[in-house]
């Protein structure tokens, strides 16, 4: 019993502080996709947390996994080197009674990982897309005067000024590269929505558009314009858990997308378990003779394991789901048997 909490104590020193610094670099990025939408429509300061809110599975999903392999590692390694591991050899310990000790929070790191994957993160997922379209049900458009590169609908959008009224502007150009190409110049435009449909009001300007058939400009001048664009509709934002899923084992334009993900969720999620003969085989060494690269062979270990899920989640991911981790987990045994067991 003490030599189990004396590991767990020295697993939880590795363990918080990675866990805490991945976390923060996910956090900036999460922040940073967030920005981006404040491009399209104004968000306030709860929302924005709101969004955070509904990252949180994922960034916890691809977090833990990493975390917890390199705590187990590195831990091992840590007493390895400083001598305390080959103490507890000498004192009769062997390599199989730390492998199952990190068996029962190797399990537990798969389990909260699984329900992340294939509960939390769809639901959350669902969640940001449909507070999104509520947002642009909204009109909560956020143009800004003299930026480029802005979307209204499927149009480019430049303005000049923003008037105070809400969603009035002046002297606005709109550019449009999709299937019925046009350019138009406006003095105003204003921006509301009628019954689910954005309306675009233009006054007192200019369309350019190219004639396929002649593949000549034509210039047409007006006085009012109005350009509808209905609001987008994702038509699986009422789906439930078991829904979302299903959606991997018939034809639909989302299947590959959603078989892919299911993959890489399974295989992710069953990282810290099927792995557990790769901590005695990466974090215990011999300080005499062995030197400490145990920081490159975990880079080296997890860039394979992350490489091969995206290849099989890719390529064949049902069949991928049922080889990896068997294969996986007897390469980590085969790893063990022939450089830690049989020594140790």
């Amino acid at each position: 019993m003490r030599v189990k909490n004396f590991l767990f104590q020295s697993f939880a020193q590795f363990f918080f502080p990675i866990f805490l610094v991945l976390f923060f670099i996910a956090s900036v990025i999460v922040f940073i996709r967030i920005a981006e939408v404040t491009f399209i429509v104004k968000i306030g300061f709860f929302e924005l947390f709101s969004l955070y809110f509904y990252t949180l599975p994922i960034m916890m999903f691809f977090v833990i996994p990493l975390s917890f392999f390199v705590a187990c590692v590195l831990c091992l390694s840590r007493l390895s080197f400083d001598y305390e591991l080959p103490v507890l050899f000498a004192l009769g310990m062997n390599p199989k009674e730390i492998v199952n000790i990190f068996l029962p929070i190797a399990f537990l790191a798969t389990f909260s990982l699984s329900i992340l994957s294939l509960v939390l993160i769809p639901l959350s997922d669902l969640f940001y897309k449909r507070f999104l379209e509520e947002r642009k049900n909204d009109i909560n458009i956020n143009l800004q005067a003299g930026e480029f590169g802005q979307k209204l609908g499927n149009w480019l959008v430049y303005i000049e000024k923003n008037r105070q009224d809400e969603n009035v502007y002046e002297n606005i150009v709109l550019l449009s590269l999709e299937k019925e190409r046009g350019l138009i110049f406006a003095k105003e435009a204003k921006i509301m929505n009628y019954l689910g449909v954005m309306e675009a009001i233009l006054s007192n300007g200019q369309v350019y558009r190219l004639e396929k058939a002649s593949e000549m400009i034509e210039r047409i001048e007006f006085q009012k314009l109005i350009l509808r664009n209905s609001v987008g509709y994702i038509s699986d934002l009422n789906l439930g858990v078991v829904e979302y899923w299903r959606q991997a084992f018939y034809p639909n334009d989302k299947q590959k997308r959603v078989l892919r993900n299911l993959a890489m969720y399974i295989l992710i999620s069953l990282f810290p378990l099927m792995s557990l003969f790769y901590f005695p085989l990466l974090g215990i060494k011999n300080p005499r003779y062995q030197k400490n690269w145990t920081i490159l062979q975990i880079m080296v270990v997890v860039a394979i394991f992350y490489g091969l899920v995206y290849l099989v989640a890719n390529t064949f991911p049902l069949l991928g789901i049922a080889v990896i981790p068997v294969a996986w987990f007897i390469l980590g045994y085969w790893g063990y048997r022939k450089w830690i067991s049989r020594y140790y």
